[in-house]
């Protein structure tokens, strides 16, 4: 529900329209559907959680009624706009900043007994692309879920789903590296969420832009895929199901 999201179709508004597609989503495949509505491109400008939650105020009640069984997450790092998607029946967290940017986060996904997904972000701002680790990046990586999963299931968030936070906080370089190394955040035996699709990681190596960074998006999900990754955050659901069913049919 971002005006400014970095991929232009997927910029949304509360309409039928949007209930259609979100149809089509389920039916090629979708079994979550996130909504969020702060754009973390680099670049972009925050939006407070007022304006997320005049974004969400509407759209979140009309998905809810259209679409009762679906789960759905909500994309926010503000506590108000978790614990008033969580009030109106949203299931999940998903949170960028790993509870850094507000804190009291974890304590409405606590109070909501609700699975929270917990992303590797060292950067002090949503929209950070440059690099903010100064040690070993893997290392950094598996300190920083281990501290996070402790003060989290401390406060009684038991389902925790790990993102390594591609294109958070993270050079171009950094990202791959931990594509290379992802199996090692197996460790700590919890899902693994991956979001990759159309980023800047691939437009730049690739040299291409958003609009023709399908098939290497569907490349990188493919490795991860194989690398047991459970979830995948994607623009493209009819592709990225593709991609799963010929890997379930091939392994």
């Amino acid at each position: 529900m971002t005006p400014d999201s970095f991929y232009e179709k997927s910029r949304k508004v509360a309409n039928t329209a949007l209930i259609e597609e979100v149809k089509e989503m389920i039916a090629h495949g979708a079994d979550i559907i996130d909504i969020g509505a702060s754009s973390t491109r680099p670049g972009a400008e925050t939006p407070s959680a007022a304006e997320e939650l005049t974004r969400l105020k509407e759209v979140i009640p009309m998905l809810r009624k259209a679409f009762p069984e679906i789960l759905m997450s909500i994309d926010t790092f503000y506590a108000e706009v978790a614990d008033f998607a969580l009030t109106e029946g949203i299931d999940l967290v998903n949170d960028i900043s790993g509870g850094q940017f507000d804190p009291k986060i974890w304590e409405v996904t606590a109070k909501h007994r609700a699975p929270y997904i917990l992303t590797y972000h060292r950067g002090e701002i949503a929209n950070a692309a440059q690099s903010f680790v100064e040690t070993n990046l893997l290392l950094d990586a598996l300190h920083f879920f281990a501290e996070k999963i402790s003060k989290l299931e401390k406060l009684g968030v038991r389902d925790i789903i790990l993102d390594p936070g591609f294109g958070f906080g993270k050079t171009v370089d950094e990202n791959f590296e931990l594509i290379r190394k992802f199996n090692m955040l197996h460790i700590f035996e919890k899902p693994i969420m991956v979001g990759i699709s159309r980023k800047s990681m691939i437009r730049q190596l690739l040299n291409v832009d958003t609009e023709n960074a399908l098939n290497g998006t569907s490349i990188l999900n493919t490795l991860l895929y194989t690398k047991n990754a459970q979830l995948f955050r994607v623009h493209d659901v009819q592709e990225m199901n593709e991609v799963r069913l010929l890997m379930e049919a091939s392994l």
